[in-house]
């Protein structure tokens, strides 16, 4: 009898701790009809990816170690050892990924107008970009904004000096200079003096080809994603104003088999900056036309987070909720690309987004 009552008490704890785990968990994200599965994020800040020794401090906590799962807050920073690196997501569809020795933090967490600064070491920027979703990055003696969907490298010299290697895309010095740097250069910055050269994106180090590497397995994470366990979660989040068509690309989607997030674009066809195909997109699970044709309610969530404040962002079209975002920033290689959005969603009036120029410049 009192051995049968202890495991009761056991057993109804052990459900109360539970619960509320379950409940801390969701607050921010939700959880699919079939929870095991998937979890979906529109937030920037959550760890994707850690090996060796990375350890995060800040003003309301000790410093400890950042383990996959965890979310950066702004004012956190992250620091790698010697034999460390992370990666961190961004606004949805963009990555950071650190190099050993090396550390960042977040100034702001906006969708739209990202802010970080690295603060030693180097880092690979994964990142869908334009004029309304760009991406800024502090280092001690310069500042870049990076403004085109593309693949970048930032580093902070011994000097101090600032540098960045664009890939592909495009990215500026300081926020409101007219200097760009384009695809295939790289540029150093040290107390107002810019040098910009050539460099041989053919010669890859331990990062770049480690960034390359994570870009490709998430691109098959998200073609695995399947319709029937992911499609409640979807319309589930939209209806509790967790997410809308009008303040990002896409969203970050939980695969508990694989155990990091992928992107999901609300385009269609399309691919990543590094020009891997996205075999899932939103159109893909048939969601109600309201998802894809409707503005969030008035007042609703779904808005973009700066320092802890919540804006909503308003409409950007009157006819498409992303169509000034997929006219702009297009799609990549339709291959592996699923039905067009006519055939899924037939009962929709408006136009369905056409497919447009790459995504990245080359």
């Amino acid at each position: 009898m009192k051995k049968n009552l202890t495991f009761g008490l056991t057993f109804a704890l052990c459900t109360v701790l539970f619960s509320g785990f379950v409940f801390a968990q969701t607050d921010n994200k939700t959880v699919s009809s079939k929870g095991s599965l998937y979890v979906i994020s529109a937030k920037a800040g959550g760890v994707n990816y850690v090996e060796g020794n990375v350890i995060s401090t800040g003003k309301n906590k000790k410093g400890g170690l950042l383990l996959k799962g965890d979310t950066v807050e702004i004012g956190d920073k992250v620091s790698t050892g010697a034999n460390g690196k992370a990666e961190i997501l961004l606004n949805p569809g963009s990555y950071i990924r650190l190099a050993e020795n090396s550390s960042f933090e977040f100034l702001t967490t906006s969708l739209d107008d990202l802010r970080l600064r690295l603060s030693g070491g180097s880092a690979m920027f994964e990142v869908f970009a334009d004029d309304d979703f760009k991406i800024v990055v502090n280092t001690p003696k310069a500042d870049f904004s990076i403004i085109k969907s593309g693949v970048y490298r930032i580093s902070v010299l011994n000097d101090g000096s600032g540098k960045i290697a664009v890939w592909k895309g495009k990215a500026r010095i300081g926020e409101f200079s007219e200097t760009e740097i384009k695809g295939g250069r790289e540029a150093t910055v040290n107390a107002g003096r810019v040098a910009i050269v050539k460099f041989d994106r053919d010669e890859k180090d331990a990062l770049e080809s480690w960034s390359k590497s994570r870009a490709k397995d998430l691109a098959r994470v998200n073609s695995r994603l399947q319709r029937p366990d992911l499609r409640n979660g979807l319309i589930s989040g939209f209806g509790a104003s967790r997410w809308n068509m009008y303040n990002s690309f896409g969203l970050w989607v939980f695969d508990q088999s694989f155990g990091s997030y992928c992107f999901l674009p609300f385009g269609y066809g399309w691919s990543s900056p590094y020009g891997y195909s996205y075999g899932r997109d939103i159109w893909y699970f048939r969601l109600p036309g309201v998802i894809y044709s409707q503005p969030p309610p008035s007042g609703g969530g779904g808005g973009t987070t700066t320092a802890g404040k919540i804006r909503i962002r308003p409409p950007m079209d009157s006819s498409m909720p992303y169509e000034k975002i997929q006219t702009r920033i297009g799609s990549g290689s339709t291959e592996g690309a699923t039905q067009s959005p006519s055939s899924t969603m037939p009962s929709v009036t408006v136009r369905p987004p056409e497919k447009r120029q790459r995504v990245i410049d080359q």
